[in-house]
């Protein structure tokens, strides 16, 4: 039996606080993924975004993502207004290795809602998430160095910085490749003001 096959199942819940819902991606998100995989600022550090995406493309992302959640190793989250269910983005855990406790946190957030706190509160959400529902001890989020937005969100969300990973994704341009910063907050970390 391989070690998937004997990966705990992650809990299905959906957490809500600080004005957010995090709720598990529908085959229907159709609209929310189109406008933010297609955005110029997440397409800017994202280097699986090399063609815009078509709805083949975010039918296929909404897959992946159930994908995920059937293997235990990903859990990805539409971000959404509590009060109004309005799409704000997307947050999620991917390389959930639950023998180590470990995983790493991605996000965006749609035009619209930028300037608002959403992704801070997102990760925010999600790595409480992390911690308490799915048992993780540490969670990583890494961004490229000149990304100082994803920056200010990994500080405000508690995530101290460890370093740099010279050449770690590749660049948008071919035959590029981006430094990353890594930060990382474990479960005994202190949660963020």
């Amino acid at each position: 039996m391989s070690d998937d096959a004997n990966r705990p199942p992650l809990p299905r819940t959906e957490p809500t606080g600080s004005g957010l819902r995090l709720r598990i991606w529908t085959p229907q998100d159709l609209d929310p993924v189109l406008r933010g995989m297609n955005d110029a600022a997440v397409r800017r550090w994202n280097a699986s975004l090399r063609e815009p995406l078509d709805e083949a493309g975010a039918r296929a992302y909404l897959r992946s993502r159930a994908e995920g959640w059937d293997r235990g190793d990903e859990a990805h989250f539409c971000v959404e207004d509590a009060g109004t269910g309005e799409a704000l983005g997307g947050v999620g855990l991917h390389k959930i290795d639950p023998r180590r406790g470990t995983g790493g946190i991605g996000y965006w957030v749609l035009p619209a809602a930028r300037g608002r706190g959403v992704a801070t509160r997102a990760v925010e959400l999600c790595t409480r998430w992390a911690f308490e529902e799915a048992g993780l001890y540490r969670v990583q989020l890494d961004h490229v160095v000149q990304n100082e937005a994803s920056c200010r969100v990994a500080v405000r969300a508690g995530y101290l910085p460890e370093g740099v990973a010279r050449g770690a994704l590749p660049a948008v341009e071919p035959d590029g490749h981006y430094d990353v910063h890594v930060h990382a907050r474990l479960a005994t970390d202190p949660a963020p003001r």
